[in-house]
């Protein structure tokens, strides 16, 4: 079986809308304050606070465009994020035979692995969503994360080869036992 890979697009944040807005808000108020207190010297710095805002508004709108990549080979899975199309940063990369728990994020058990996890990383289109799966492995001396993600059939089969424990959970669900 070779490499299989899906990508997911997260929903984009109206809060990285409001942030732009607020950062050029600010460039300006803190212009005319200095304005007001210092006279027409407030114009020099005002270039450089705009570029700021410019900066900033460009960061921000690039860390709110996300997709993440999802790859299985030989039983590794691999989760990177993939800011603005520009910037890739692994999130994950284990051995599926290491994963301890898994199941949907709708499930009984998955609230019980959130409260018993150090972190839980959403890697999903939507924290919300409760049709997406979740899997718990240890993650080197920190203890065990979550990780909560929206694999396709491809992806699932590929990591189902690798751990009996994710075959057992997918064949109940294809068998309508429970889910």
């Amino acid at each position: 079986m070779g490499t299989v890979e899906q990508f997911v697009k997260k929903k984009s944040n109206k809060l990285a809308i409001l942030l732009v807005i607020v950062y050029f808000a600010a460039a300006v108020l803190i212009t005319f304050g200095i304005y007001k207190l210092a006279g027409r010297i407030a114009f020099v710095p005002a270039p450089f606070l705009l570029i700021a805002a410019i900066l900033a508004s460009r960061y921000t709108i690039m860390m709110s465009k996300v997709e993440y990549e999802y790859s299985v080979n030989t039983g590794v899975l691999n989760i990177d994020a993939i800011y603005d199309q520009t910037k890739r940063r692994p999130i994950i990369n284990v051995n599926s035979s290491s994963i301890t728990q898994f199941g949907r994020l709708c499930d009984d058990e998955a609230k019980q692995a959130a409260r018993s996890a150090q972190k839980v990383i959403y890697c999903s289109s939507s924290d919300e969503d409760e049709q997406a799966y979740y899997f718990v492995c240890p993650n080197e001396n920190k203890g065990e994360f979550m990780y909560v993600f929206e694999p396709d059939n491809q992806v699932l089969h590929a990591m189902e080869v690798y751990n009996p424990q994710i075959n057992r959970y997918l064949l109940k669900l294809k068998s309508g036992r429970g889910y």
